[in-house]
């Protein structure tokens, strides 16, 4: 460039930046955009895979495309957007709406706002959101699946952050399924452990067809924790602005765990949640810095011995153990007492792990509990009935080989009756078990309430991923368990898994299987 080139752009530039200070003057007000523009990328697919087609600068997501296409470069139908920008706002509390045709998703910062992520016609659906003063970065993905293409998105500020000072979990609830609107009240919610039944979380929220949001921080030792999670019907967990569970369905009973590894320090959580219909209940826990094998209080792997006992005063085993001891067994009824000093009578929990040496076989864990247990052998969950439960029997078989095991159970106590016992089973014979006939046993999923049947590796166990639809039928292996809650079937793709006999009708009586 040359040097009278220079001498005439650099006035001009100086000019025209005082000219945009005065135009925008002390008064302007904020949410004007950090970046001036959205920047948009465009796919030639249905789920932004692969490199864009087109990249470009857009003033607005304001289209209407028709049937036509956005860009000469970019199909007709079939083609996918994101589009991303910082935007500066005031503090308050905003709402974003976005119109489509036909799927789309928007994030702030990080956190899933809108997922209408399906083919649909045009529609139009609103989220709102309490938003701090600063930069917030929004994202927007779009796509487009056949007829008339639309991707409209705005946002405006409806009323200044609401009042309050939470010191546990911001309660944030809604009279609809989707978190849309402004609260219908907010509270102080000093755990998420809810189990409204057919019942209203709070005057003015309807029985059925409500959500809340759950938002808090907490400080964190640097470690990897386990994260529980029960929910009928939708849930979503963030930890540390990441999605670990997402389980946005109607579903009856789910249970869902995901292992987060977190740095020391302040770390934000958010839980999500709807009711449809029927019952509603909620909770979330997590578990201690834990590795594999199970570690204990001191941090080293337990040892082979006594169960190395950690107890809690409060059901969530939030925090270090009040105190720590060695048990000889587990076999406690506390009654309406207290299992040690500076437990309190009713809300409390209990940590046992050690390691065992066993030789290879099948073995049958049984356990008696007033409230809720689980059960880990060799790292697998074979026993969950974490609920609150008068006197409940429960059991689970499992092949493992000659070795160190290591076993884990953990207990909590709700109110009334404290008592908790487990008990073992030495190998039960050979590793495998000869099933009676199987032709013709056929297990059909129940129709009630449209809620699909989760698989599970064993009975109570983790779930396997696959779920069964409302009056899907499979084939019986010819096995239930000893209690008579499971039944095996056979898995649709290959495979065998365990499903609740509750939710399913038998071809012959289950009392008639065999026990595995």
């Amino acid at each position: 460039m040359s040097k009278n080139l220079n001498r005439t752009l650099i006035p001009l530039l100086v000019l025209v930046g005082g000219l945009l200070l005065l135009a925008l003057g002390p008064g302007a007000p904020r949410a004007a955009a950090a970046d001036e523009a959205w920047r948009a990328r465009y796919w030639n697919n249905r789920n932004l895979s692969g490199d864009p087609v087109v990249q470009r600068d857009e003033a607005e997501i304001n289209n209407d495309w028709g049937g036509g296409r956005p860009h000469e470069r970019i199909n007709d139908d079939n083609f996918s957007v994101r589009w991303t920008r910082a935007v500066d706002f005031s503090a308050g509390n905003y709402r974003f709406t976005a119109t489509m045709d036909d799927g789309m998703r928007v994030w702030i910062d990080d956190q899933l706002l809108i997922d209408a992520w399906t083919d649909s016609q045009v529609r139009t659906l609103q989220a709102d959101r309490v938003l701090t003063g600063g930069t917030h970065n929004i994202r927007i993905d779009y796509f487009e699946a056949g007829g008339v293409a639309v991707a409209k998105f705005n946002w405006q500020q409806i009323g200044a952050a609401p009042a309050g000072i939470f010191t546990a979990w911001k309660g944030e609830y809604f009279n609809n399924m989707n978190l849309s609107g402004q609260p219908s009240f907010l509270r102080d919610d000093r755990e998420i452990n809810f189990n409204w039944s057919v019942g209203s979380p709070a005057a003015g929220i309807a029985a059925d067809q409500f959500s809340v949001r759950w938002t808090r921080q907490l400080n964190f030792p640097a470690g990897t924790y386990r994260f529980d999670v029960f929910s009928d019907d939708g849930v979503r967990l963030w930890v540390n602005n990441q999605l670990v569970i997402d389980q946005w369905q109607n579903q009856s009973e789910g249970r869902f765990s995901a292992n987060v590894t977190l740095p020391a320090g302040t770390i934000p959580l958010r839980m999500e949640y709807f009711e449809n219909q029927g019952r509603a209940a909620v909770s979330l826990s997590w578990n201690p810095p834990s590795g594999s094998p199970v570690t204990g209080g001191t941090g080293g792997v337990v040892s082979t011995g006594p169960w190395f006992g950690e107890y809690y005063n409060n059901k969530n085993f939030i925090g270090s153990p009040t105190f720590t001891r060695n048990d000889a067994a587990i076999d406690f009824n506390w009654g309406a007492g207290s299992p040690g000093a500076g437990i309190p009578v009713d809300g409390f929990a209990v940590r046992w792990t050690r390691n065992a040496v066993v030789t290879a076989g099948n073995y049958r864990f049984d356990v008696f509990s007033d409230d809720g247990i689980r059960v880990w052998v060799n790292n697998l969950l074979i026993i969950d009935q974490w609920r609150d439960q008068p006197a409940g029997n429960f059991s689970a078989t499992i092949s493992l080989p000659s070795g160190t095991i290591p076993i884990r159970v953990e207990y909590f106590e709700n109110t009334g009756r404290a008592a908790v016992a487990l008990s073992t089973t030495p190998p039960l014979g050979g590793a495998t078990t000869t099933p009676p006939p199987t032709s013709g046993l056929t297990a059909t999923v129940t129709g009630t309430g449209g809620a699909r049947l989760n698989i599970r590796s064993l009975p109570g166990g983790p779930l396997t991923g696959q779920q069964l639809q409302p009056n899907q039928t499979v084939g019986l292996t010819g096995f239930r368990s000893a209690d008579s809650g499971w039944v095996e079937i056979f898995r649709p793709g290959g495979g065998t898994g365990w499903v609740s006999a509750r939710y399913v009708t038998t071809s012959i009586p289950v009392s008639s299987l065999a026990v595995r």
